[in-house]
């Protein structure tokens, strides 16, 4: 097996090509165990940081699982060939925020409109259980934790959809997002208390919105959240 020593700026995407190029030319398979991180930083010639961020995004794109202790292993084919461009490009595109913005606008306001029409009353149970684990999270001052919960109301939302196309978007967009604008997210949370318990109350609206079963009133309630979030991170970011 063949690497070449990698010598441009963006290392990682040159280990992300080199290693779907392999898979293409069918010198890696489905099912095949990757040299483990030492050993391949070793082979391209890169950092072992340069490596971790290329599995990282091969992981994000669907092309390899990482089993936890037993290694890196390429997946089969059955990812969703409409995901993977689009993950890509927020993998590599990470200074077009704006764009993100715009693209959860879209999404987040979408998926709150069809949970409203869709919802079970199990998953309505679940959305408000990550809702209240937020504002434990914001009682013992853990805004970390209560990040985690944030994300994780947003894709009980999603979930909601019953459309799993709709999901693994939108998993795709949030995660690229929360990762390009990582720092600003914690400004968000950490430095401003008011902030916090704001987006508690714009959460427990959108809550509502969907539990009427108003696909109007959840789309109206997600874009109000979205926006204020916005205008809150682009603080940190411009």
């Amino acid at each position: 097996m063949e690497f070449t020593p990698i010598k441009t700026k963006r290392l990682y995407e040159e280990i992300v090509e080199q290693i779907k190029q392999l898979i293409t030319d069918g010198k890696l398979k489905p099912g095949d165990k990757l040299l483990a991180e030492r050993e391949l930083a070793e082979r391209f010639q890169v950092s072992r940081a340069s490596v971790r961020e290329a599995i990282r995004t091969l992981e994000m794109l669907g092309v390899i699982d990482i089993r936890p202790g037993e290694g890196t292993f390429v997946r089969s084919s059955e990812t969703d060939d409409i995901i993977r461009p689009l993950a890509m490009f927020l993998a590599v595109e990470r200074s077009s925020l704006l764009d993100m913005f715009e693209m959860r606008r879209i999404f987040e306001t979408a998926t709150a409109s069809l949970a409203a029409e869709r919802a079970t009353l199990e998953e309505l149970d679940q959305i408000e259980s990550m809702l209240e684990s937020m504002k434990e999270r914001l009682n013992v001052q853990d805004p970390e934790k209560g990040e985690e919960f944030d994300a994780a109301f947003h894709h009980a939302v999603a979930e909601a959809t019953h459309n799993s196309l709709l999901t693994k978007l939108f998993k795709t967009v949030s995660e690229e997002f929360a990762k390009a604008n990582s720092v600003a997210r914690r400004q968000l949370y950490h430095d401003n208390i008011q902030n916090a318990q704001k987006i508690i109350d714009q959460h427990s609206e959108i809550l509502a919105a969907i539990r009427s079963g108003s696909p109007q009133m959840a789309s109206k309630a997600m874009l109000a959240h979205l926006i204020f979030a916005e205008d809150e991170l682009r603080k940190w970011i411009v």
